[in-house]
């Protein structure tokens, strides 16, 4: 064998060695869609259930149940009434800070990324007896979990809204941590009171 053979046969040998061997970047830490759907109902968890820090005529403050907080601007819960029509709308930007949540045994910490905006909005025309009902998310937040971190963005639109007794039953459906997704509206929207 010549030894430009022996060199090119080595040469060879170091590529495959390399292509074979660690890459030297890793993979940006990505929650599941199980992951995403437990992080945005536990983020949604600390607004409806977080003990109040303040609440005034635009916005409010929650501490979440594993620390940190949650504050919220916008526009208040407020009723419109037109005739036999009632109205209500929500409009809220959320910027958790350290917010510590659980949901199906996950435990995550949310900031602001910068936040997330959340709309609701219910109409009740009373002579028809019908419901028009709309609400999304839009923004993202920063999470950790256990080892992990990153970033979750979410654009998401209910979808086929219809109120059961107290509560409205629907999805919401569009992307959620780089996820297309179809997550169930139970614990994502406020009661029918």
């Amino acid at each position: 064998m010549s030894i430009a053979r022996n060199l090119m046969s080595a040469a060879a040998l170091a590529l495959v060695a390399a292509a074979c061997g660690d890459d030297p970047v890793e993979p940006a830490d990505e929650l599941t869609q199980e992951e995403s759907a437990a992080l945005l109902r536990g983020t949604m968890s600390a607004v409806w259930a977080g003990s109040l820090i303040y609440n005034t005529e635009d916005s409010v403050a929650v501490r979440c149940q594993q620390g940190g907080q949650l504050k919220g601007v916008g526009k208040l819960p407020d009723e419109d009434f037109s005739g036999d029509t009632v109205r209500l709308v929500v409009d809220y930007r959320f910027t958790p800070s350290g917010c510590g949540v659980t949901e199906d045994g996950m435990q995550f910490t949310v900031d602001g990324n910068p936040g997330f905006r959340y709309q609701y909005a219910i109409e009740y025309i009373g002579s028809t007896q019908e419901y028009d009902i709309t609400g999304g998310f839009s923004g993202g937040v920063k999470w950790k979990l256990g080892e992990r971190s990153g970033s979750c963005a979410m654009d998401l639109t209910l979808v086929d809204p219809e109120p059961v007794g107290e509560t409205v039953k629907g999805t919401f459906e569009g992307t959620l941590c780089g996820h297309d997704v179809e997550v169930d509206s139970t614990g994502l929207l406020p009661p029918l009171d």
